[in-house]
């Protein structure tokens, strides 16, 4: 029975080697068997769904030259996508996840113009006294440049136009890197004003509003979270596999990226991860502390590939928003940092992986 020290050390032994190949897109870490943890933790490998008997043969034959008694399981997938959704027109309405609001809670349609892009506007942060709202790079940003672009919520999907719904613009983001590591997808906008914006959570179709107190640090496999998105709507998932590298489809200029550290979450009661839910941010169920941004997922919408919360936060230097007295707010709280030792736990990146996260601030056209 393997440790989850063993299993993450002969995963990242293993992981460079067998993301080259084709019919590999994610290698984790993550319990043996689900249902039994008790057996011990192991290498999770996800797959192509489509895959020759010889390929198989050929990758299995890999993984016996690596020489471990970690074991290996297989997880056929398909290959994680980006998930913004194309636009398509409609009417704008009032209210759900698609609708319009102001001011905007987290979980709701977010998006930009000129490329029109809609995804999901995940959690309302603030750092200094302003407030931003996060979501992803290629939900926000105008082809991973600095350029500034518009902010409409609903997104253009939900027939959001500029200038009648745009609620600000681009702020800050962190550049996607092609032919290199990526640790996270997000960027930040910024309201024209802090009124268009509410620092609560939309957890249903109805309105109804919860409280993020804030975001943890840690992130064990089998942790149950909720979430919502543009498209999925509130969903529940439970972590599968962390430590996990992703290789994602962007398409255009872009193609494949490379992510390490990602968690790999699973819907337990549908999908979770549809295109137009780019952006949306899990919390955890038992409190409702922010835990992922999720970015990319599964053909199916079953399973969800998304950064740390933590990485991104820390990155930016803001906190989750919290209402407070007269209608004012504050900012929230970290919680529980991982113990040393306990490698069943994704921890913050090293000083040396943080330095390679460069915030981009967005410059006028």
């Amino acid at each position: 029975m393997a440790t989850f020290h063993e299993a993450l050390k002969h995963k990242n032994r293993i992981s460079p080697v067998l993301l080259k190949r084709a019919e590999v897109v994610a290698v984790g870490v993550g319990y043996m068997d689900p249902s039994k943890p008790g057996l011990g933790s192991g290498v999770i490998v996800y797959t192509q769904k489509k895959i020759v008997p010889s390929s198989m043969t050929s990758l299995k034959g890999v993984l016996a030259k690596a020489g471990s008694t970690v074991p290996i399981r297989f997880v056929s997938s398909g290959e994680f996508k980006r998930h913004d959704a194309a636009p398509k027109p409609r009417a704008v309405r009032i209210g759900g996840y698609q609708g319009k609001h102001r001011p905007i809670p987290g979980g709701v349609s977010l998006g930009k113009v000129d490329p029109d892009s809609t995804g999901t506007g995940g959690l309302i942060v603030t750092k200094n006294n302003q407030l931003y709202i996060l979501s992803n790079n290629h939900v926000l940003v105008k082809n991973n440049s600095s350029a500034t672009t518009i902010i409409v919520q609903p997104g253009p999907a939900d027939d959001g136009q500029a200038p009648r719904e745009t609620i600000g613009s681009l702020f800050d983001f962190t550049k996607l890197v092609p032919n290199g590591i990526n640790f996270q997808d997000s960027a930040l906008a910024k309201p024209t004003t802090n009124s268009l914006l509410n620092p609560r959570y939309m957890i249903s179709g109805s309105g109804r509003l919860v409280t993020v107190p804030g975001h943890i640090s840690t992130y064990p496999v089998g942790l149950q979270l909720m979430k919502s998105g543009r498209t999925s709507g509130f969903a529940r998932g439970k972590i599968e596999a962390n430590h996990a590298d992703v290789r994602v489809s962007y398409g255009g200029t872009l193609g494949d990226l490379t992510f390490r550290n990602q968690l790999v979450i699973r819907g337990t009661r549908g999908p979770v991860s549809l295109p137009g839910d780019s952006g949306s941010v899990w919390l955890r169920s038992s409190d409702r502390f922010a835990a992922g941004l999720n970015f990319a997922g599964s053909d199916s919408g079953m399973i969800s590939i998304s950064n740390p919360i933590h990485v991104v936060m820390s990155r930016y230097g803001v906190r989750t928003a919290v209402p407070a007295a007269r209608g004012t707010f504050k900012a929230g709280v970290v919680k529980r940092l991982a113990a040393r030792g306990s490698h069943a736990l994704v921890k913050p990146l090293s000083a040396g992986q943080g330095k390679r996260i460069r915030a981009v601030r967005a410059t006028a056209k």
